[in-house]
């Protein structure tokens, strides 16, 4: 006899399959979503990763213990790519067909970002790539649909210390550039910011990512004596030619990026580091008053990094947040196209003290920039 329930039952079954099939292979399942990160756990920028994977880490333990996400835990996959780019499009390509990525976040390097754009692009609907760790222009003029930046631009870092620089009155700026796309691009902000004032760079070196020049680009920017250093590097070439060159110069003014903010790289420069001045894309991680600090702070204490936080973990959480903000809009019927909504539907988003801002067409979370310094004791100090 035929069974007219049981016939649309399996009419119902059928037709969800296909659907179901595609949602599971793009990262979400009805228990879990799946989340790829690309970092340099073993190449010269292998300090800050730690303190990334913490953040999120802490933060991801707190929302799956509230439930998850619409029922759903977030399962966080991370590769090493060791700064190396055709090693971070190797890692996307497995996160994409073998470990079934809903999304990507944190993955970190201007150059590694840009090798795995087309890759993004390429897959149906595209792979939303979250809070990627570059202030590079390539990734946001013009804005991609399935990129959403959060921190600053580096331009907007340049443009910071030398608006500082120059009312401060600092007459000889030199610029140190890591020979990578992330270096040409600050080094192209610092032009572009000292030509709004009428000025010129005093010198300029670039500076190997392995360190192999180390020794020459020290003896080109000490001959040439300034009275400032805008260092648009990160890692292990920050902390060797600053070292390097206070043996001889003490007198010269150090001013970095933003990526260089984690506790490790303050105990590799030591007391050579004293002094230096440190733009920040996020508040300070130490404060007292401001409410996401202390929740950043807490979560890593229950999770058992209390003596991890940084301006880099801090940058990490938020990241963490926006992401999971836009998973909570997009609802319980979870794809791709909605996520990409859900977050562009975030406008002046507070979490905490620090806003987020998108809006249609637009992808530049936040234009947040300040200025710290390392003090004695291997401490950032307002």
């Amino acid at each position: 006899m035929w069974n007219k329930r049981a016939f649309i039952a399996g009419l119902g079954v059928a037709a969800l399959a296909p659907w179901s099939l595609a949602r599971a292979a793009q990262g979400v399942t009805e228990s879990e979503i799946i989340i790829g990160e690309s970092l340099d756990l073993s190449g010269p920028l292998a300090q800050m990763a730690p303190d990334m994977q913490r953040a999120v880490h802490s933060y991801f333990e707190h929302v799956n213990a509230q439930g998850g996400v619409h029922g759903r835990r977030l399962r966080l996959v991370t590769l090493d790519d060791g700064y190396r780019p055709e090693a971070t499009v190797k890692n996307v390509t497995k996160l994409i067909d073998e470990n079934n990525v809903f999304a990507l976040c944190n993955v970190t390097g201007t150059a590694n970002v840009a090798a795995i754009l087309p890759l993004l692009a390429k897959e149906s609907p595209p792979l939303p790539l979250i809070a990627p760790f570059t202030g590079a222009d390539l990734i946001r003029e013009p804005a991609i649909d399935h990129v959403f930046n959060i921190r600053a631009s580096y331009g907007d870092e340049v443009e910071k210390l030398v608006q500082h620089l120059s009312t401060i009155g600092v007459p000889r700026i030199a610029v140190l550039w890591t020979d990578n796309a992330f270096g040409k691009d600050g080094l192209a902000g610092a032009h572009d910011a000292l030509r709004k004032r009428g000025q010129k760079l005093h010198a300029e070196a670039s500076i190997a990512p392995d360190l192999s020049d180390l020794p020459s680009a020290v003896q080109k920017l000490s001959a040439s004596e300034p009275n400032s250093i805008i260092m648009v590097t990160a890692g292990a070439p920050t902390v060797a030619f600053i070292k390097a060159y206070r043996k001889l110069n003490r007198a010269t003014r150090f001013y970095t990026l933003s990526v260089m903010g984690t506790q490790a790289t303050l105990r590799a420069l030591g007391e050579d580091g004293v002094g230096v001045v440190v733009t920040t894309v996020v508040p300070f991680p130490w404060s007292q008053g401001l409410p996401l600090a202390r929740e950043y702070r807490q979560a890593l204490e229950k999770n058992g990094f209390k003596d991890n936080v940084s301006f880099i973990g801090l940058e990490a959480y938020i990241n963490a947040k926006v992401l999971v903000e836009g998973l909570r809009r997009a609802g319980k019927d979870l794809t791709r196209p909605r996520f990409i909504q859900a977050l562009e539907s975030i406008r002046r988003l507070d979490i905490g003290g620090f806003e987020v801002d998108y809006g249609k067409g637009v992808r530049q979370g936040s234009r947040f920039v300040d200025l710290t310094y390392i003090g004695q004791g291997e401490r950032f100090t307002r």
